[in-house]
């Protein structure tokens, strides 16, 4: 057999596979159901392909609104949250309420977090994490500044870090944001210079 017969035949049977699976996957579908019905159920999570598996259904988040800001506190079905502007908020919670990560308990006053609220009620709560980049200097004991790729520079809180960092080290830093302006740093990773 040459080449070019060897080369047609596999042409010919990947054209064949080709509109054999389409075929198969028309056939699946059926005639009285929608086109992509078949694929929204199976990769969706639901009818109509609303939603992902385990992610709330948009339907449920329909008029909601963001509150952001940090926790004044926390009682048995009530959160009230200082808002960015220096209003307060008090929401209601029950078992449905939701904490990205955590209890709905595990909640202290002055943490940073983002309420997803609707009708005056928290559906979900996700504290918020400070992210920066950049270049280490100014470290003094558990305190340093990094300025940060855009030029900004931010303060530091290095206690809860056992590897501290040394100046001129380019690192990626994770944590809280303790007075407005200080990054309590729970994550940091050296980056490659």
């Amino acid at each position: 057999m040459s080449k070019k017969s060897a080369w047609a035949g596999a042409i010919v049977a990947a054209f064949g596979l080709t509109v054999g699976g389409i075929a198969v996957a028309t056939a699946a579908e059926g005639p009285d159901r929608p086109p992509n019905a078949a694929f929204a159920e199976r990769h969706l999570g639901a009818p109509g392909g609303h939603g992902k598996p385990g992610r709330p259904d948009k339907a449920k988040l329909k008029d909601s609104t963001l509150v952001v800001g940090r926790v004044k506190s926390v009682e048995t079905g009530k959160l009230t949250i200082t808002k960015d502007d220096g209003s307060e908020v008090s929401l209601t919670t029950d078992g449905s309420t939701k904490l990205r990560g955590g209890d709905l308990a595990g909640l202290k006053a002055d943490q940073r977090v983002t309420v997803r609220v609707k009708d005056g009620k928290a559906l979900n709560v996700a504290l918020a994490k400070a992210q920066a980049r950049g270049t280490v200097k100014d470290v003094n004991g558990d305190n340093a500044t990094l300025i940060q790729v855009d030029g900004l520079q931010t303060s530091l809180d290095l206690s809860a870090v056992t590897e501290k960092p040394k100046n001129g080290d380019l690192v990626a830093v994770s944590g809280s944001v303790t007075d407005g302006k200080t990054i309590k740093v729970e994550q940091l990773r050296q980056l490659p210079k």
